[in-house]
């Protein structure tokens, strides 16, 4: 296994019972719910990331309210020499700020989210999500966040529309 590192900053944001996720349109997690989030801009902390990431991606201000730790994943992923992705998150709870309605997600070259989505936790499952918002749902079903890596050798894209 020949893995590179991606490093990201993700946001778990709940209302009335249902988590707020964007449609995976590129990368690993391709035609799956992922969490808001992603890569940091040079020179960019890790809160002004998450802040950047949930305005690109769903078009909401958010507030931080805590920070849950860094988590890590294996997925089978070709990209380059590469056979697998190293997924690295920082995860942090937040609130979206009011108003509560988005503003319409940017179009640019590095634009990942097909658009975002209120979701039932019972819907994150590894098959429809990305292992970062199972490992949420999971916490927020009342489950524990293990530092333990998660490893998904079997892992595969989806091809189509959610």
């Amino acid at each position: 296994m020949k893995s590179f590192n991606h490093f990201g900053v993700y946001g778990i944001c709940m209302r009335e019972g249902r988590l707020l996720v964007i449609h995976k349109g590129r990368g690993a997690y391709t035609g799956r719910y992922d969490l808001p989030g992603g890569r940091l801009e040079d020179n960019e902390s890790l809160a002004d990331g998450l802040f950047r990431e949930f305005m690109e991606e769903t078009g909401l201000s958010v507030k931080v309210r805590d920070s849950l730790g860094t988590f890590d994943f294996f997925v089978r992923y070709q990209e380059n020499d590469f056979t697998h992705m190293h997924h690295i998150a920082a995860l942090y709870t937040v609130d979206v700020m009011e108003p509560q309605h988005a503003a319409t997600i940017g179009v640019f070259a590095e634009q990942d989210s097909l658009g975002m989505e209120w979701v039932d936790l019972a819907a994150i499952t590894l098959d429809s999500a990305s292992p970062v918002a199972v490992l949420a749902a999971g916490w927020l079903n009342g489950g524990s966040l293990s530092p333990e890596a998660g490893y998904y050798g079997e892992w595969e894209m989806k091809r189509g529309s959610m």
